[in-house]
């Protein structure tokens, strides 16, 4: 049979959680009132916009200038106005700095409910959901007729996968409030993850009696008669979120995917199409687009999109799966090997990867692996994945062929949330076992440069250690390094001009900075040891552009490294911030804003964009300690090292810190090539 068979969209989980998050950012942050006083119409104006700005920065802004008053405000005025500017925050997915203003809201008022409802908000879209609970529950305690941190506390019961907890919770807050349409929809997903779907049908069902004006509780309604094949009604229910909002993008998304259920695909495509017009960065819709033309042989617009759905989520193991199968198809083993191995270490979920990955190893005649992973697939519950019957027939045949017995398929009725039944195979890290091959033709240079002894803020113990053991390391591999420690401006930028100097002819170029680094409007800046940045003007002069080093190493084809652990929290940031004045000072983001890599080029940053990284307690922040670990070993590829990196890194951090990259690369690159 030929391989061409399969792969799979993603299902009603990941996009019933997208749909969440798209109501409740709306409903459950609280804002306070402040009270107007005696005082200037001034202050009475930023009372109001504190409150009802009606942009997060008019918020941010009003509400700073209440708390920089001080005690010129009462306590209880200042904590309110804690409370709205992390309101402002957590609608900007900021939420370790709004999780410092609640901090300082409850500090000033233990008795703001409020505070306790949006901080655990916070650490809920965080992740951890066990401090969410504790603080909705303090919301309770403190105001136990807060119904709204009750509906979020079953919420988070839900999220945790406690779905009995949350059907309780929601039962009391009808007792409450008996016409709440939105507590009937939070009850129908817990009944969701239960598997009871005629209950939470009802449930959907009494949510649009009450309330038919709500898009989101039709596509909920919508979604849970998709999965059962009755599309009809599927997309009856589509169509009137999209009547009832037509900027509702998971509406025109859900229709797509039951348009492509009844094999209309060229229809699906035109829904998939408006529902990205209206939310470009909706990753689930570019995923399912990606999988459609990849459905279709459309390669280049299939490996387009999923692309861009990496870009925007690194972490969306399904998309990683497709551009794997996307990658196989294209020949490239190598690299479909690194996006099916990444992909299961985040999902072992995901069934048909497994025998993606098995036709893969077959190519490099790792046969014994094939094998494996076939096996692993038929072990396995099949999940919500479009092609998981057609991806399972060819882990059959492919065993057949190679003499292997298949195993009893594992086919429960309703599957849960499961693990694998057998342990899958351990990742592959060489797509062909003999030596290693790059698409390096040159020299090896490199610009190594670590700042830490900073005199206008706190100095940074570990930059130095990390430059320097980069670069006696990039040196036993081959590179000529340039490097440089705790320099200030002139220095700093001698040594680039050195660097540039070296870059003619070489084959592949690195540039490592670890340091403080801030971004402004969007633009990346690293930080001289010197540097005050007391005024906006200062900027250009003291602190030094990221886009000038790239473009630089960018000006010949070749294999371009950078690497940067510059995203510490910087003091100067918010110095900055404050000398650009309420109306700017939020374009000056923390950490470090997205770069995108041009051809050939590869970007890491230490953590996620717009997050902050750790210094590390030892010789070496977590990020260079694992590159460290890393970058010696012989014959693997430099994205298969960073998976690596990744994964070390949120196990130090217990998950604080996220290394981020971007490739742009056309081949492969091995830091340490198999002899």
């Amino acid at each position: 049979m030929p391989f061409g068979r399969m792969f799979w969209a993603s299902m009603l989980g990941a996009a019933m959680m997208n749909n969440r998050l798209l109501r409740l950012c709306g409903v459950v942050l609280l804002g306070l009132a402040l009270a107007p006083g005696l005082a200037s119409a001034r202050q009475d104006r930023d009372k109001t916009s504190c409150v009802k700005g009606e942009t997060n920065e008019e918020r941010i802004a009003a509400c700073s200038r209440i708390i920089d008053r001080g005690e010129r405000e009462s306590r209880d005025e200042r904590s309110a106005a804690y409370v709205n500017r992390a309101y402002a925050y957590n609608n900007q997915q900021q939420y370790d700095l709004a999780i410092h203003d609640l901090d300082d809201a409850i500090t000033l008022n233990p008795r703001n409910s409020h505070a306790f409802n949006n901080r655990a908000w916070a650490f809920k879209e965080k992740g951890d959901y066990d401090r969410a609970v504790r603080d909705y529950g303090e919301a309770l305690r403190v105001e136990p007729k807060n119904n709204i941190a009750r509906v979020n506390l079953a919420e988070a019961y839900r999220d945790k996968g406690d779905y009995d907890q949350a059907i309780r919770i929601c039962e009391d807050a009808l007792q409450q409030e008996p016409t709440n349409a939105y507590v009937f929809s939070v009850r129908a997903r817990a009944y969701v993850g239960k598997g009871d779907r005629d209950r939470a049908v009802r449930d959907f069902d009494e949510a649009i009696r009450i309330n038919p004006k709500n898009a989101d509780f039709f596509t909920g309604r919508g979604d849970l008669f998709r999965e059962r094949g009755d599309n009809d009604r599927a997309i009856r229910d589509y169509d009137e979120a999209v009547r009832v909002n037509p900027k509702n993008w998971y509406a025109n998304y859900g229709r797509g995917l039951s348009d492509y259920d009844t094999g209309q695909t060229d229809r699906a495509l035109h829904h998939l199409d408006e529902a990205l017009r209206i939310n470009p960065r909706a990753a689930l819709v570019l995923n399912t687009r990606g999988f459609i033309n990849r459905m279709r042989d459309n390669l280049d617009p299939a490996l387009q999109d999923l692309n861009e759905a990496l870009r925007i989520n690194p972490q969306f193991a399904v998309a990683l799966a497709n551009r794997g199968d996307v990658w196989r198809r294209k020949g490239d083993v190598g690299r479909a090997l690194t996006d099916l191995n990444e992909a299961l270490r985040i999902d072992p979920s995901i069934t048909p990867a497994y025998v993606t990955r098995g036709l893969v190893l077959e190519k490099t005649g790792d046969t014994d692996r094939a094998r494996a992973d076939y096996q692993t697939a038929l072990s396995r519950t099949t999940g919500k994945f479009t092609t998981s019957k057609a991806a399972l027939d060819t882990a059959r045949e492919r065993l057949a062929a190679l003499g292997s017995t298949p195993p009893a398929a594992s086919t429960p009725s309703n599957p849960p949330a499961q693990t694998a039944a057998v342990q899958p195979s351990a990742p592959v890290t060489s797509a062909i076992p003999a030596v290693a091959m790059t698409d390096e033709r040159g020299p090896r240079v490199a610009l190594v440069i670590g700042n830490g002894a900073y005199t206008n803020v706190t100095a940074l113990t570990n930059p130095p250690n990390d430059a320097r053991d980069m670069s006696n390391t990039l040196r036993d591999l081959g590179f000529k390094v340039i490097e440089g420690y705790n320099l200030d401006s002139t220095k700093m930028r001698g040594k680039i001009e050195e660097f540039g100097a070296a870059m003619p002819g070489a084959g592949v170029t690195l540039f490592y900075y670890a340091g403080h680094g801030m971004q402004v409007a969007g633009k990346n800046y690293l930080i001289p040891v010197d540097a005050r940045l007391e005024h906006p003007s200062s900027l250009g002069l003291e602190a030094i552009e990221v886009s000038t080093v790239i473009s630089d190493m960018e000006t010949e084809k070749r294999i371009n490294l950078v690497f940067l652990d510059a995203c510490r929290d910087n003091p100067l940031s918010r110095s900055l911030a404050r000398s650009m004045g309420t109306s700017r000072s939020a374009s000056v983001g923390q950490g470090l804003a997205q770069l995108n890599a041009g051809i050939g080029t590869l970007i890491t940053f230490a953590t996620s964009p717009d997050t902050v990284a750790l210094d590390g307690a030892g010789r070496n922040s977590p990020f260079t300690t694992a590159l460290l670990k890393h970058i010696r070993t012989p014959g693997l590829e430099v994205r298969t090292m960073l998976t690596r990196v990744r994964a070390d890194v949120i196990k130090a951090t217990n998950e604080q810190q996220v290394p981020w990259d971007h490739s742009s690369l056309t081949g492969e690159f091995y830091f340490k090539p198999n002899s």
